[in-house]
């Protein structure tokens, strides 16, 4: 039976990447590797991905004997986002040396599910009409730094107009898959758009690392039940998530549902189909959420030359530059981005693995945000239990979570509060946060750290945000644990520059 589990979080920068190691005894019984990414341009000195690749490496090969390859009994990815999956791109080929036993999957990411054929339709036009927003918007804001510059205060809203693009390009190098076309050569894809393509050649070779079988590949759905009682003797693991109704979709709390915001709303469905058409330069009526949607229009460049219209001395005088509008409507991929970053964190695969005798919980819910923990209350699951069977469901399993990777890197809408972290009632609560400082606004979130802290009678660990050291986690004990608790905690605790590891014992 398996009797402990160790955690291990390495502490790369701004990513996750959590190795789990299941014993019973000293004996090790099951390998699980969930996710192994890193922000696009983020590192943490003296830390880096072969680093991680190189240390797991070192743990499976213990007892190994010969030449065969470590062996990963399962790897788990929760999401298509840049920060979870590019140690799996197939050009570092970090993950190549070791044999995959099984993947698992959410059933987001299934080719043969019609839903998420649907789900993943849908995106990749999104995706397609932020690029082409932002980098128009970024080309005007270009081309109007002289204008900007005449204003008084010009210099100010130049750069928050910068500031404004930037933000958008950092949304898009978590996004993929994008506009890729099939050619007798293979795949072609513009330039612009490789960040996204990058992650979704990860999401491509991770499915040839099981062994290149589709069998050892597993699509969960919410609701599911996972026991193996030869690999993981005396573990049950619950799937919670991703949901499949439109909850999915549901990325902050609201007042009501008339101010929620789910994937493929009307309110910007007709800004993707405009934003769509100006690649595709289309001058035919069609209603694309414009004002008079239905009428013919002409581009500037057409007004300037039709014989009717006789706007040089007007619009289009250069000294009238600062009424032009006709680009502003561009700035609504504002809203489309944060919607397309909060649908692909929702589609979050999360877990929740119960050590069945403790009835210890161990959660990790990737990047999911309200919509998919609000889901998980829906299900209940049917377990035997003493030659019997009983009935569990999500409120129970979060009263007995006793280990919780933050979800999001600790932003404000990944820890649901009343359906979620307060649910969280076990004496032994103890939560890691893989995040970096400097890396976005907002995240950490400082009210969910505090409460964290708070929750956890101390015992928080972020991996390498300088603000928050882990290193100064263990230096003294917090006055609301009993010196039995902490001791309890820090003989629990293996902590390197390299990784941060628990060990839960059952």
């Amino acid at each position: 039976m398996i009797d402990s589990i160790k955690i291990r979080m390495y502490r790369h920068g701004f990513g996750d990447c959590f190795l789990l190691r299941f014993f019973s005894g000293k004996v090790r019984q099951c390998s699980m590797l969930i996710d192994c990414g890193l922000k696009k341009n983020d590192s943490v000195e003296g830390v880096t991905l072969e680093d991680v690749r190189d240390d797991i490496s070192r743990l499976l090969r213990l007892g190994v004997t010969g030449n065969k390859k470590p062996r990963l009994d399962i790897l788990v990815v929760t999401h298509e986002h840049w920060d979870h999956v590019s140690g799996f791109h197939p050009a570092k080929k970090l993950f190549n040396v070791f044999s995959v036993d099984k993947l698992w999957l959410a059933w987001t990411e299934d080719p043969d599910d019609e839903d998420a054929k649907v789900l993943n339709k849908g995106l990749q036009k999104r995706i397609k009409a932020l690029k082409i927003a932002t980098d128009r918007l970024k080309k005007n804001t270009n081309g109007a730094a002289e204008f900007y510059m005449s204003l008084a205060g010009g210099d100010k809203l130049l750069a928050i107009r910068k500031d404004f693009n930037d933000s958008l390009e950092g949304v898009l190098e978590f996004l993929g898959p994008l506009a890729v076309t099939k050619t007798p050569d293979g795949a072609t894809v513009k330039e612009q758009y490789r960040i996204s393509l990058d992650t979704q050649l990860a999401m491509d070779h991770i499915r040839t690392l099981a062994n290149g079988k589709e069998t050892g590949i597993r699509y969960c759905s919410p609701g599911d039940l996972i026991e193996d009682k030869t690999g993981l003797p005396g573990v049950r693991i619950y799937v919670f998530g991703p949901p499949r109704n439109k909850l999915l979709n549901k990325a902050a709390p609201s007042g009501g549902a008339k101010k929620e915001v789910y994937f493929g709303d009307s309110s910007l469905a007709g800004f993707v189909d405009g934003v769509v058409a100006l690649e595709e330069k289309s001058t035919r009526a069609t209603d694309c959420g414009r004002p008079f949607g239905n009428v013919p229009a002409f581009s500037i460049e057409q007004a300037k030359d039709h014989k009717y219209l006789t706007m040089e001395k007007g619009y289009l005088d250069p000294g009238c530059n600062w009424r032009a509008i006709q680009d502003d409507w561009l700035d609504m991929a504002g809203g489309l981005a944060m919607q397309m970053d909060s649908d692909t964190n929702n589609t979050s695969l999360v877990l929740a693995i119960e050590m069945i005798d403790s009835g210890k919980v161990l959660l990790f819910p990737g990047d999911a945000q309200v919509g998919n923990w609000l889901s998980w209350h829906d299900y209940v699951w049917t377990v035997k239990s003493a030659g019997s069977t009983k009935t569990v469901n999500a409120e129970q399993l979060l009263n007995n979570t006793v280990f919780y990777k933050v979800g999001h890197h600790s932003s404000h809408n990944a820890t649901l509060k009343e359906k979620g972290l307060e649910m969280m009632t076990h004496d032994d609560l103890e939560a890691f946060v893989p995040e970096k400082e400097g890396q976005y606004s907002g995240i950490p979130y400082t009210p969910l750290i505090q409460t964290l802290k708070k929750k956890t009678k101390g015992r928080l660990i972020v991996s390498a945000d300088s603000n928050y050291p882990a290193e100064s986690t263990l230096k003294n004990r917090p006055l609301v644990l009993s010196a039995k608790e902490w001791k309890a905690f820090s003989d629990s605790i293996e902590l390197e520059p390299l990784f941060v590891e628990y060990t839960i014992r059952g």
